[in-house]
């Protein structure tokens, strides 16, 4: 709950009219019903080294050393399996001494599937035994068969199966434990079982030992037994697999690489914060290990469970939900999930069902679905890009065999990755199964490449075969860095032989110990990208497709900067790429010591394509941006709204402006489209010294412009400007702006004390007093004219030869430059 409620917090919108969340949850009373005093020592937190829950960090649960009266020596452990007869009695005579008798038995957990409809939910299946997940599966599958026509399961209808993340708990025991125990530690777990029970058998160090062990077969068997078996039935089905893991911080006992890496489409899911919160640490580490899965083993593409918002019922715009899809592009996503799309089926319910709190309802009931294509477009286009060629990574990066990704980067982001350098997680079966050396760097059958591998996370501990691995790579002439392990973590490995060879590997110097950027820049490699004064928070993804280098940056910066970025990239012409209009126009660059230096300015939230094509070019600097203010058109509009979503019946009179600032209810409340119009004079010498753009200031939210009947674009971010000049004529011309705002407003004013309500929803609402949303055309609308610089006359120029070629227009331009 305690998670949750973190994460509600971070993205409910502010007024709404649900309390649950105002407060942390309040501890709860436990009525005790047995309290025990003990004589001896116990493991300590054995309930979570056992696997009946989790625990953050195991290895900061370190058991205390207890005296001779608290340890069960190994050797005076009897197993009495066979003594026990059919009835449950115990036939045995102790051999003279004080014994204490455990029967160890095990039961179904409890947990149920959710969310599902009654007649689909039913107890959890026994995720660590395959033969119960292929039995489920094939029960599973026979329901689509039997609703379906045959044709229709396979390459066509149902296509893909989503293994949801895991959200049901723990669960520690199976059937086979002992045989997979056996077959994947390489010993008998059997005089060790007290442990479980919170007894020291041993030592403290040895029953920890152990129990790490316990818990490494949960994690293996859930990712073999379940994730690879459903990925079998799927595929013996004709289907794809496309799985997600654990999401959340560490909900349950797993690597969660480990588990989608049976996967066709690994998937992470990444959570829509509120304007005033950032993106979940959890989130990052989830989408990041989704993508590392994909890049090892050669997946594509990587999906992930996007925009998901709680308490913040129809706040998700274009321009909110942008930076959300940005930064899981900029992680390596290259499929959305949108969270999520509710069916409706009713007509005049607006804005209608939801899936409880949950979600961002992007469905034909929102206001702005009419509006939606710019948005998908650049949705679309970014996607196709960013599935162009290979991943450029210049890190490897273990992080430990304790901990999976979202639980050890639950509340902050890795941070001894140095700057300006990509990297890729690895786990330990990457480690062990994919990794080689090549020439000197890292590669997988995947085609891969790493310059370095790097030991972060939990790696101050790590097992013999780990050990061993990193010896070989470092021997075959790999760069490895970090500090040395302190031991093994698992009871099956010898201290002997560990020590010897971190000796060796450490000692003798194959094994570079110090920081990251430190060792880089004495292997000479320089950062693949560099932020001048390193002012602008960029997440930045680079690929390779043919001749071309493909960056995407993705700016954390709330507001519109300017920066440089170097490129480790020289002899080539880089060019945006902007995913929003679909154009290419080729940027001003100098080129020092082998990069290539770009300036680039970022709008709010905003993001870029830099493509280094083929052919070589002279560098050529940017002019600083001027402009001039042709007219002020923020007077004089005439306004229409939607009278049947309660806005005024006949067009108004109307100047740029919030609609929630109105004082009549039937504007301040209104959701919907408001179409400004209005007509402006152009003499012949406005339209023939340079271009002119319309700049429609603050705008909420979106706003299709027509000019002269001519339809050119759907405006749905900052910033809210567009070249018109091919729309224009000489003297009078009609321009209209179809505005739209979110159904915030009208939910609020659905609240208002007597207000006649004209909403329908099955979620959570807002108080009367909820802040509104600003809406409509806010301004300042002006008509301007950029100054002719170097950079403007080069850009003008490219697209002029382009269109001049017969390419036509700008969107058909870009087409033709796609990789």
């Amino acid at each position: 709950m305690g998670n949750l409620w973190r994460r509600v917090l971070n993205l409910r919108a502010p007024g709404i009219a649900n309390t649950r969340y105002d407060s942390p949850p309040p501890v709860q009373d436990v009525r005790l019903q047995r309290l025990m005093l003990l004589p001896d020592a116990r493991v300590t937190r054995f309930e979570e080294k056992a696997g009946f829950a989790a625990a953050p960090d195991y290895y900061a649960l370190a058991t205390p050393e207890a005296g001779a009266g608290s340890t069960i020596p190994l050797s005076e452990v009897v197993d009495l399996t066979a003594r026990l007869k059919p009835d449950g009695m115990l036939d045995w005579t102790p051999p003279p001494g004080r014994w204490q008798v455990l029967r160890l038995g095990y039961s179904l957990t409890g947990a149920v599937n959710a969310p599902a409809p009654a007649e689909a939910t039913g107890y959890e299946v026994d995720k660590l035994d395959a033969g119960a997940v292929a039995a489920y599966m094939g029960r599973y599958l026979d329901t689509y068969r039997a609703a379906l026509p045959p044709d229709l399961v396979g390459a066509r209808g149902v296509t893909t199966i989503l293994n949801d993340s895991i959200e049901v708990g723990s669960q520690n025991w199976t059937p086979a434990m002992i045989a997979a125990f056996k077959a994947r530690r390489g010993y008998d777990p059997t005089p060790w079982l007290p442990a479980l029970t919170g007894r020291i058998v041993g030592s403290a160090e040895a029953s920890d030992r152990f129990l790490w062990d316990y818990r490494a077969t949960i994690a293996d068997l859930l990712a073999a037994n379940h994730y690879g078996q459903v990925a079998a039935s799927a595929r013996a089905a004709g289907l794809r697999i496309r799985a997600e893991a654990l999401e959340d911080h560490r909900p349950a006992l797993g690597d969660d690489m480990a588990m989608r890496s049976h996967a066709d489409e690994p998937a992470g899911a990444i959570w829509a914060p509120n304007e005033t919160s950032g993106f979940e640490a959890t989130s990052i580490a989830d989408l990041k290990g989704a993508a590392s899965v994909a890049h090892l083993y050669g997946r594509d593409p990587v999906a992930a469970e996007a925009f998901t918002s709680a308490l913040a019922p129809w706040t998700g715009s274009p321009r909110r939900l942008k930076r959300v899809a940005d930064t899981a592009f900029a992680l390596g996503v290259t499929r959305l999930m949108l969270h999520s799309t509710v069916h409706q089926p009713v007509e005049g319910k607006l804005p209608g069902l939801t899936l409880g709190i949950f979600g961002q309802y992007f469905n034909r009931n929102e206001t702005w679905a009419g509006q939606a294509r710019a948005w998908t477009d650049y949705l679309a286009r970014s996607q196709y890009l960013l599935r162009q060629g290979r991943y450029v990574a210049d890190i490897a990066y273990f992080y430990g065999e304790e901990a999976p990704l979202t639980g050890l980067y639950g509340e902050h982001e890795v941070a001894d990755i140095p700057p300006g350098h990509a990297f890729d997680f690895v786990n330990a079966d990457a480690l062990l199964d994919l990794l080689q050396v090549r020439d000197g760097r890292l590669v997988t059958p995947s085609g891969m490449e790493y310059r370095v591998l790097q030991l972060g996370g939990t790696s101050s501990r790590m097992t013999l075969k780990i050990l061993r691995k990193i010896a070989a790579l470092a021997d075959a002439g790999a760069v490895v860095i970090g500090a040395r392990p302190v031991a093994s973590p698992s009871l099956a490995d010898d201290p002997a032989e560990y020590e010897r060879l971190t000796a060796r590997l450490w000692g003798g110097g194959r094994i570079w110990d110090m920081p990251a950027a430190e060792a880089l820049a004495r292997a000479g490699i320089a950062p693949d990208w560099r932020v001048a004064g390193d002012t602008v928070p960029l997440r930045v993804l680079h690929r390779v497709s043919g001749e071309r280098d493909i960056y995407f940056l993705a700016s954390g910066a709330r507001g519109a900067v300017r920066t440089e970025i170097s490129f480790r990239v020289a002899g080539r012409v880089p060019e945006l790429w902007d995913a929003d209009s679909g154009a290419v126009t080729t940027l001003p660059h100098r080129v020092e010591e082998g990069r290539t230096i770009v300036p680039l300015a970022f709008d709010p939230d905003g993001a870029a394509f830099v493509v280094f094509g083929e052919g070589e070019g002279a560098a050529a600097t940017a002019a600083a941006p001027r402009e001039e203010l042709l007219r002020d058109l923020s007077k004089g509009w005439m306004l229409r709204f939607q009278a049947e979503r309660g806005g005024p019946e006949a067009a108004i009179a109307a100047d740029a402006g919030s609609w929630s600032d109105s004082a009549d209810p039937r504007i301040r409340y209104f959701s919907g489209t408001g179409t400004y119009s209005r007509e402006i004079a152009l003499a012949r010498r406005d339209l023939g010294t340079g271009r002119l753009l319309l700049d429609l200031g603050e705008v909420g939210e979106l706003a299709d412009v027509v000019v002269n009947g001519r339809s050119l674009r759907t405006l749905w971010k900052p910033p809210y400007r567009l070249d018109i000049t091919d729309a224009l004529v000489p003297g009078a011309n009609r321009i209209e702006l179809r505005v739209t705002n979110l159904w915030v407003n009208r939910l609020i004013g659905d609240a208002q004390p007597g207000a006649e309500k004209r909403t329908f929803t099955t979620t959570v609402g807002y108080r009367a007093d909820a802040p509104l949303m600003p809406s409509g055309l806010i301004g300042p609308v002006r008509l301007v004219q950029p100054a002719i610089g170097a950079f403007a006359i080069q850009m003008h120029n490219d697209l002029m030869s382009r269109r001049s070629a017969g390419t036509g227009d700008v969107r058909a331009t870009a087409t033709g430059h796609r990789p």
